[in-house]
């Protein structure tokens, strides 16, 4: 998907959130943090949010990270990484690449993420209950979860609950980290 076609599904997924929950953009700004002309941006599909800014407004909306990425789903769906379109952090360190988003229907969504060489991710907390599974596929990941720090590597993989400040660094001073994650929502 194309990064203008990217703006203006996720624009469009937000404007129709929004409007079901009945919220003005004032009200929206409010629960997020995140400013008003911003959020009317995203809507009118002119930005392509940041990774940090998309899960400020998932959060603050009560919904999944992919959900501003649903599209129908076919009974078979083959996913190509190299023609997805990333979300990236302010410095592109960070790219997420939703391989799977969240359906309606299901209370998880797959992701796959790079750090670049050295790079430090900060997640806020998600939801209560949300938690995280990631795989290391390469390179050397050190998560810090609350005070609890881990170190993993190719091959390796961990869970954990995910209402708690984490961060992601790639512990590779030469080589791109990359991370298949999936997180699973726990039905209301």
């Amino acid at each position: 998907m194309e990064k203008e076609q990217l703006s203006k599904l996720i624009g469009a997924r937000l404007k129709s959130l929004r409007a079901d929950r009945g919220y003005s953009l004032d009200q929206l700004s409010k629960l997020t943090g995140v400013s008003k002309p911003m959020l009317g941006q995203i809507e009118r599909g002119e930005s392509n949010p940041t990774v940090g800014t998309l899960w400020k407004v998932a959060k603050g909306l009560n919904v999944s990270f992919t959900s501003f990425l649903e599209e129908e789903e076919e009974d078979v769906t083959v996913v190509k990484r190299e023609e997805i379109e990333p979300l990236t952090g302010h410095d592109e360190g960070f790219s997420v690449y939703p391989l799977f988003p969240k359906p309606l229907d299901k209370p998880f969504e797959l992701f796959s993420f790079t750090l670049t060489p050295g790079y430090t991710y900060c997640s806020d907390p998600h939801q209560k209950g949300v938690e995280e599974y990631l795989i290391v596929e390469e390179g050397t990941l050190e998560l810090l979860v609350g005070k609890n720090c881990y170190q993993l590597s190719k091959g390796q993989a961990i869970h954990f609950r995910a209402d708690d400040i984490h961060k992601y660094k790639n512990l590779e001073r030469e080589k791109s980290c990359i991370v298949t994650m999936m997180i699973y929502y726990p039905t209301q």
